[in-house]
């Protein structure tokens, strides 16, 4: 079984010249496609192989650092309202606690009612 399979093997594998001319009509065919092609822009030129991938990570890394501030700047906005909402509360409870006080004070000391 397995002289069979390294037969067909080394068949395979044979080295095989190829035809008369072969390289020239692949190479002139690859300068007839070539010179068919567009030419890229400039702008395209530049983004060629790595230039793309340049300008896109620095398209992510602005994105990111724009996020990240305008995060920053939301969540101290929302810092500033729980603060006032915050003092409000505050504000109503004393005036509460103050008036509750004054409430008691009368119930104790009912002569400084009359004064």
């Amino acid at each position: 079984m397995s002289d069979k399979l390294e037969r067909e093997l080394r068949k395979a594998l044979e080295r095989v010249e190829p035809p008369a001319g072969f390289a020239e009509r692949v190479l002139a065919r690859a300068a007839k496609e070539d010179a068919s092609m567009p030419q890229p822009r400039t702008w395209l030129r530049w983004f060629g192989t790595g230039g793309l991938r340049w300008a896109a990570a620095s398209a992510l890394c602005v994105s990111l650092a724009t996020s990240g501030i305008l995060y920053h700047y939301e969540r101290e906005k929302q810092g500033e309202r729980a603060k006032e909402e915050l003092m409000l509360a505050l504000r109503i409870t004393s005036s509460k606690l103050q008036f509750a006080t004054q409430s008691v004070e009368r119930m104790n000391f009912p002569e400084q009612r009359e004064r």
